[in-house]
């Protein structure tokens, strides 16, 4: 990932935001004028909440769809950039393509009727934590020496992009190297080697990223039947974490688009399931299979298993679709024949199935925290939100047929990773995750990062709770 800090800028740039919001990021400001030895804070956005970028030239691919080299699915080679490699005999690890991350999306930008069109996503939530437009950067800072601030301002919030493409391993062990070059660059700020401890605020994704970190630190998944070892290594430099909507338990909606892929809006193209199936990120936010959110209409529930690469042959989805050959033949010009793409389809598949049910095992087993570190859930349970689909063979996508309080796409539930939903309710919520305290609110999956009440909740984590 190619991530820079361009330059020694610390305050936020003048946004339009709500009232609100300006109150709340010129409250943060207060607080770091009057105590700039606050722990520097980490900021990680959700899944699409990254700019993908050509590594050879930067030019985007992913974030402005109004410029010339975005990933237009009509032409090959951009194509082949936005969708991630496969190929049989390598690990999903192994498999890189020519592009990557680059800084978080504070707007997807581009033109609708020739008009230009800029929305704003993570800006909100960047700019509160005081992320300036150019202080921060995910992935990686070069020349850390010729940012050494003259001693007036110091950078105290920086943002970690990552690509939201690849598994959550990956991109952990990412995190980790990130911390300690920034720890490095606050250090050579501070002009001391004391050690930097930090706070991390993480939305979606971004949170079960966080949570991985800190964990099992910078191990990627055991090949076979290998377990990994919870030795809390990420949580060392790191004292309060904020999660906003971490899909814990997963989500429908994850499941689905890899059914019906991204459709056609007026800003974006749309992009097919089968390009959707190459990211093994998309797979690890499914739901847990013991909440039973996905029941076939046509079968029972030993055929519904959608982490078993016979479901997906047998409803013909994704990358199991028989007719999508001429798709196939696009992202993999050097394989010639259709049996042989169709076969290395379906070892990616199986390979990404795999990899979420490592990936969804490894987040539901959490052993005891270390006493330093304190984390603070920020939940969504005012929309209707999917709880229970169906579908039967045919179907290019999922039917709901029951809803529940949540954010719009995470069910509270989930959320919570409530295990109630898997056996017999009883008054209490049972989760093997503890918080240090949650607060629901009433804004939906994305709208909690630019909800006043959700970003002066936080501040008051950060600065002020005693």
């Amino acid at each position: 990932m190619v991530n820079r800090i361009k330059n020694k800028q610390t305050q936020p740039p003048k946004e339009s935001f709500s009232a609100e919001l300006d109150s709340a990021i010129e409250y943060e400001q207060q607080i770091r004028r009057a105590d700039f030895k606050q722990n520097p804070i980490i900021v990680i956005p959700g899944i699409l909440g990254s700019n993908i970028t050509t590594l050879e030239n930067d030019n985007p691919l992913w974030g402005d769809f109004g410029s010339e080299s975005f990933a237009d699915p009509k032409a090959d080679e951009n194509l082949r950039m936005i969708a991630l490699p496969m190929q049989m005999g390598k690990t999903l690890d192994k498999l890189h393509g020519k592009s990557t991350a680059d800084g978080s999306l504070r707007y997807i930008k581009g033109s609708v009727a020739g008009i230009p069109i800029s929305i704003n996503t993570y800006a909100s939530l960047l700019s509160a934590m005081g992320v300036g437009e150019q202080t921060g950067a995910g992935g990686s800072l070069h020349k850390l020496d010729d940012y050494i601030d003259d001693g007036r301002h110091e950078a105290n919030a920086f943002e970690f992009g990552y690509d939201w493409r690849r598994s959550l391993d990956e991109n952990a062990v990412r995190l980790g190297e990130y911390i300690r070059q920034v720890t490095r660059f606050v250090q050579l700020q501070r002009g001391s080697f004391a050690p930097v401890k930090f706070d991390i605020v993480a939305h979606s994704m971004g949170g079960l990223i966080a949570r991985y970190y800190l964990q099992y630190g910078e191990q990627l998944l055991p090949a076979g039947d290998a377990r990994l070892i919870a030795n809390w290594a990420g949580s060392a430099q790191i004292e309060r974490v904020v999660l906003i909507a971490p899909p814990n338990g997963g989500a429908l909606p994850g499941l689905d688009c890899l059914l019906t892929g991204v459709p056609k809006n007026p800003l974006t193209p749309s992009y097919d399931a089968v390009i959707l199936g190459t990211l093994p990120g998309v797979y690890q936010l499914f739901p847990r299979l013991r909440f039973k959110m996905f029941q076939r209409s046509d079968a029972d529930e030993a055929h519904s298993n959608f982490l078993n690469i016979d479901l997906w042959l047998e409803m013909n989805w994704g990358l199991a679709d028989k007719t999508k050959d001429a798709l196939l033949s696009r992202l993999l010009p050097g394989v010639d024949t259709p049996a042989a793409r169709r076969e290395t389809a379906l070892d990616h598949l199986d390979k990404c199935l795999a990899n979420s049910s490592k990936m969804q095992a490894a987040l539901d087993t959490v052993t005891p925290r270390p006493e330093h570190l304190k984390m603070f859930l920020f939940v969504g349970d005012a929309s209707k939100t999917p709880l229970i689909a169906t579908a039967k063979k045919g179907d290019k996508k999922l039917t709901y047929i029951k809803k529940g309080a949540g954010d719009g796409t995470v069910p509270r539930s989930c959320v919570l990773l409530d295990e109630r939903l898997a056996g017999k309710w009883q008054p209490k919520v049972v989760s093997p995750l503890k918080w240090d305290n949650v607060i629901f609110l009433p804004s939906n999956h994305l709208g909690m990062t630019k909800d006043p009440l959700c970003i002066k909740n936080i501040l008051y984590i950060l600065f002020e709770r005693p």
